[in-house]
């Protein structure tokens, strides 16, 4: 090729105007090329949908990329008040409904800093590579402006709470960096660094609430949650050998290792189930606020259902990449979630006691 054709787009091929220079576009689709930007001794290729909308109209995408749906897992928060009957307490509840607002806000912000740090391996990705960033829907400036934002307010919030609100959410924050820039890598330990991740919202609410921390209750979230990452791994690697590849090059699993996986994860959620069932006899029988404790041996049946639906389906290869998305979709569990809180209310109200 001579130099001089070096800049010149194909033929046929869409020109426009950009901040960041000339871009051109061609007839095929499969790339994009940025022309005369500083220091570019040739065409640069572009990701397709590279330049996003300016100022508001990135605030779609920058809501989605923000992930509220799985604000549906910090509600673990409130567990402990409701378990230790204090929730109704006006003081209790506003200072779990802060630390819920609080770890919302720091969770946004690690998950848009973490698209930011996968952005690459997100791109060639089959399903992240429709999340705003990898997209080109959202700046990587406006996100990380966010990112920031989101954290430190939520760190604020926490504060206010308490100081060991902060401590707790100050230990998330950094246990979440840990994971997205190296821990994810580690086969094994990613699972059990997510766990804890999901234990401490739930220390959280221990600390927001000022309740006894049950023993029985951190370890049921670590067994459970543990099963669920399981779930979401091997899922993933699932549909890595769909498409032909070795593993998760970037998360340290083979193809080998899915029959592992098959058995760690069902195992850690009947775990969970033996957990509870300990809980129930050894713990909740002395609670004096339920009226009614016979209700509570319904928890590990509802339980050991979901947990077996769960990996029934992963291993169908018919579950969603994140079971907790599965979870609030499927009509079977969001039916066995309904039952669960219904034998709660009875064992909690006295009803037919």
């Amino acid at each position: 090729m001579n130099p001089s054709d070096r800049d010149v787009p194909a033929r046929g091929a869409d020109i426009h105007i950009s901040g960041a220079g000339l871009v051109s576009k061609a007839e095929s689709g499969s790339a994009n090329y940025t022309i005369g930007q500083p220091g570019a001794a040739m065409a640069t290729p572009l990701p397709e949908q590279a330049i996003p909308g300016a100022g508001w109209t990135q605030l779609p995408a920058l809501l989605e990329g923000a992930r509220p749906h799985q604000w549906a897992k910090n509600l673990l928060i409130f567990v402990p008040a409701i378990l230790s009957g204090t929730i109704l307490e006006p003081d209790r509840l506003a200072a779990v409904a802060l630390s819920f607002v609080a770890l919302c806000l720091i969770a946004s912000g690690t998950y848009l800093l973490n698209d930011i740090w996968d952005l690459e391996s997100d791109r060639k990705h089959w399903s992240k590579c429709k999340r705003p960033l990898p997209s080109g829907r959202l700046s990587l400036n406006m996100a990380l402006v966010a990112a920031l934002a989101g954290i430190l307010l939520g760190l604020l919030v926490s504060v206010a709470v308490g100081p060991m609100v902060a401590l707790a959410a100050s230990c998330y924050l950094a246990l979440t960096i840990a994971y997205s820039l190296a821990l994810k890598r580690i086969p094994i330990l990613d699972v059990s660094v997510l766990a804890g991740l999901f234990t401490l919202r739930l220390v959280l609410g221990i600390a927001s609430a000022g309740v006894f921390a049950s023993p029985w209750l951190l370890v049921f979230s670590m067994f459970l949650f543990s099963s669920l990452c399981f779930a979401k791994r091997y899922i993933e690697l699932l549909r890595a050998g769909e498409r032909g590849k070795a593993g998760l090059a970037h998360r340290g699993y083979q193809n080998a290792d899915g029959p592992l996986l098959l058995v760690l994860g069902p195992s850690a959620g009947m775990g969970a189930v033996v957990t509870l069932i300990l809980y129930v006899i050894f713990d909740a029988f002395r609670q004096t606020f339920y009226g009614n404790t016979a209700w509570l041996w319904a928890f590990p049946l509802i339980l050991f259902l979901w947990v077996s639906r769960v990996w029934l389906m992963a291993a169908r290869g018919e579950l969603d990449d994140d079971p907790v998305t599965f979870a609030v979709r499927d009509a079977p569990s969001i039916m066995l979630g309904a039952a669960m809180l219904g034998a709660f209310i009875l064992a909690w109200s006295g009803v037919f006691g």
